[in-house]
């Protein structure tokens, strides 16, 4: 039988422990050559034959815990927002950026404490807040059941009145058989406002030319005589727009105008501060913020970034200039503004008298004209608002497509899987408001 452990540290620094730890040791190592290699400094641990455990000698012990404080210290240095959560979303370790970010505004976007819940924090979020929070728990949950192994979306909080956009990822951790979630977060808002910064003395060719090489144009630019399209790309910054990003909440300013040219915006409506239904989708054949146009500055609508992809947008201030002057884009945002409308209508009725499937093919069919794909990332949860069904009724609309083989649903991926079936599936209102001009990828 081994002898009893002594009751001391095995680490410790003070000589006479360390001799008496070692005398203990040599009386459970088994074996001349173990011993042998033990004297020599040669192994790291012995094994104790009586409980089966892995004992580390001191010189092991300390290179360990040095290791151990290198990667902490790694941690709290770096210069992006990081978190580490546990298997029920308990906050185990933030670095020094997280509680700086949460410290500077109030608490805003998520920013939780170590020993706080991550899910509690999405639950009590903000109004404006809670699409994004609601998305950012249900993948989490997906994480940390060992579902997925990846998430990242944006996210906009208003902490202080003040607009801050940035990206969340969320990527599971596997140790021991127990799945934890490492949580970064980076701050696009300032990001954003270094590059501007970096490239406020840039000539006006050069925003031109990185308007003309941001992709396939607009179509409702595209519309304009050659010469009036080149006057107004002096005004154009190319943009990337993020998937969940918001470009307008309800009753706010709209500082800019935007021409999307490979993303899309679900214009939504809300109710009660917080619950929204989808009633217009805008991609590279039109524009948001046409109300501007009416004489009117703040937005009715939630615009929010569906499909992630390039836009160009201009001041409202100078789009209203060019506006007036310009009867070419009087006539080209009216004819827009026009079929929005009818979107707007028809939508409003399909969404009362149609059926779920038949309403859910349209919508996939009005997606993919606007995208350049034909795949496409959405929740069914997300989809559920947009249709303005629970998300049991998606499901069940969702299954008897894939089962007629027209799309395929896997993990937050929809890919469509043949169009002309998809036609024929979906409802009379995707004929009416199908946009002319917009061909669907093959």
């Amino acid at each position: 039988m081994s002898p009893e452990p002594l009751p001391l540290a095995r680490s410790s620094s003070d000589p006479t422990a360390e001799a008496a730890f070692k005398d203990w040791v040599r009386r459970i190592v088994k074996g001349a050559a173990e011993l042998q290699a033990f004297e020599a400094g040669q192994i790291d641990a012995v094994m104790d034959s009586a409980t089966g455990s892995a004992i580390l000698l001191p010189e092991a012990q300390a290179a360990l815990q040095g290791s151990s404080r290198l990667v902490l210290s790694a941690l709290e240095a770096l210069p992006g927002e990081v978190c580490v959560l546990d298997a029920v979303g308990t906050v185990v370790m933030t670095n020094k950026a997280w509680r700086a970010f949460g410290a500077a505004r109030a608490g805003a976007g998520l920013s939780v404490r170590e020993g706080g819940n991550f899910f509690a924090a999405c639950r009590d979020a903000a109004a404006p807040e809670r699409v994004h929070a609601a998305a950012v728990a249900a993948a989490l949950r997906e994480v940390l059941a060992g579902e997925r192994k990846l998430f990242r979306r944006g996210y906009v909080c208003h902490p202080a009145g003040a607009r801050c956009a940035f990206t969340f990822t969320i990527t599971g951790i596997a140790e021991a058989g127990t799945v934890h979630a490492l949580v970064t977060r980076e701050n696009i808002s300032e990001s954003k406002r270094a590059r501007a910064a970096r490239s406020s003395g840039r000539a006006k060719r050069s925003r031109i030319a990185a308007v003309a090489q941001a992709g396939t144009p607009n179509l409702l630019l595209a519309a304009l005589p050659a010469k009036e399209y080149q006057r107004l790309l002096a005004g154009l910054q190319p943009v990337a727009l993020t998937y969940g990003e918001v470009l307008y909440e309800p009753g706010e300013q709209m500082r800019h105008v935007y021409f999307p040219i490979d993303c899309l915006v679900s214009l939504l409506t809300v109710v009660e501060g917080h619950r929204a239904l989808e009633v217009g989708l805008v991609g590279r054949e039109g524009m948001l913020g046409s109300r501007l146009a009416l004489g009117i500055t703040t937005s009715s609508v939630r615009a929010l970034v569906q499909g992630t992809g390039m836009a160009v947008r201009m001041k409202s201030t100078r789009f209203l200039q060019e506006f007036r002057c310009s009867p070419a884009l009087q006539r080209a945002l009216f004819r827009f503004t026009d079929a929005l409308m009818l979107q707007v209508t028809q939508t409003a009725a399909c969404n009362r008298f149609h059926m779920v499937e038949a309403r859910l093919a349209r919508w996939l069919l009005m997606t993919r004209e606007r995208l350049l794909s034909s795949e496409f990332h959405l929740t069914q949860g997300f989809l559920a608002d947009m249709l303005g069904v629970r998300r049991a009724g998606v499901t069940v609309a969702a299954s008897a497509l894939q089962r007629r083989k027209l799309m395929r649903y896997r993990r937050g991926t929809i890919t469509i899987l043949d169009q002309q079936g998809l036609e024929l599936a979906a409802c009379s209102c995707y004929r009416r408001v199908q946009v002319m001009g917009l061909k669907a990828p093959t």
